[in-house]
């Protein structure tokens, strides 16, 4: 720096930052999670609102505590694809995309990363199932996903699903059933694998080793899914009970996986209701008008 032309300050003083006496990092304990306010089969109180964009066909905005998105659905709309030939069968196009400052770190305002083209493919593969693309030859639908505040990758992913699928509905597309999104994690809870085995080694035979427990938290936050082993996000038509799409990374046994596409089939049926009441208060609000 040029002190002659930029001079500084003559006298600076360190910023004070002041931490809470009592932070403790938080560490996964047995009915014990990251906000306390919440049991391990608990979800975040979720905020569905539709009518958000007044340009697209419709729009939804979801917001669970720290997470916090908005979705805008054009269309049905020709397809203006020079050379593309006659299709009998609508295309659904989904576009996934964090805004710049969604996450800690700060992510590309210009173009998709890898992370969001994946995500995109599985938002169009979890909702083409419930739309009636047959019903809208030779036409595109736009389905545009825009991440204000992320908390956890999984919720985000579910969320995301949900605000899609009822903005869909909210632009009057004929769909089989509402799509409802959720996310578990499992993730150990007790002794490390380190640990258990230092002490089974020790004991010589003595006593019954120590068995780690598998406990599963629904709707994860960022600090959870640091400890988690693995975790699914479900796609799930409540009405018909089909699964139009299963994510699933880490590794765990068939019992924990199973238990946990059943604890997210259970909590998709609470998500379908708040669903149900955001359109009929459109509905409401649309009539009024």
């Amino acid at each position: 720096m040029d002190r002659k032309r930029v001079p500084g300050p003559e006298l600076s003083v360190a910023p004070l930052v002041e931490y809470p006496i009592d932070h403790e990092r938080w560490t996964p304990q047995q009915e014990k999670r990251h906000d306390p306010k919440r049991q391990p089969e608990d979800l975040r109180p979720i905020y569905l609102k539709t009518g958000l964009i007044s340009q697209a066909s419709g729009s939804a905005y979801i917001e669970l505590e720290n997470t916090k998105l908005a979705c805008g659905v054009y269309g049905p709309r020709p397809v203006k694809k020079i050379g593309q030939g006659f299709s009998g069968m609508g295309v659904l196009n989904c576009d996934f995309k964090f805004a710049t400052f969604a996450c800690v770190k700060r992510r590309n305002n210009t173009r998709q990363d890898p992370q969001e083209k994946e995500l995109s493919q599985i938002l169009s593969q979890a909702l083409a199932p419930a739309v009636r693309l047959e019903l809208l030859p030779k036409s595109v639908i736009d389905v545009y996903i825009t991440v204000l505040e992320s908390d956890g990758w999984g919720s985000c992913l579910a969320a995301a699903i949900t605000a899609a699928s009822v903005a869909l509905a909210h632009a009057g597309i004929e769909m089989l059933d509402l799509v409802a999104g959720c996310s578990a994690s499992y993730m150990q809870i007790g002794p490390s694998i380190s640990s258990t085995t230092t002490e089974t080694s020790s004991s010589s035979g003595a006593g019954n080793p120590i068995t780690p427990q598998i406990q599963i938290f629904m709707d994860a936050d960022t600090e959870e899914e640091k400890y988690e082993q693995g975790a699914i996000v479900l796609a799930y038509m409540p009405s018909l009970n089909e699964v139009t799409h299963l994510l699933q990374n880490g590794k765990a046994e068939g019992p924990i996986i199973n238990q946990s596409v059943e604890h997210c089939m259970e909590a998709c049926n609470k998500v379908y209701a708040v669903m149900h009441h955001a359109l009929l208060e459109s509905m409401k609000e649309s009539k009024d008008a």
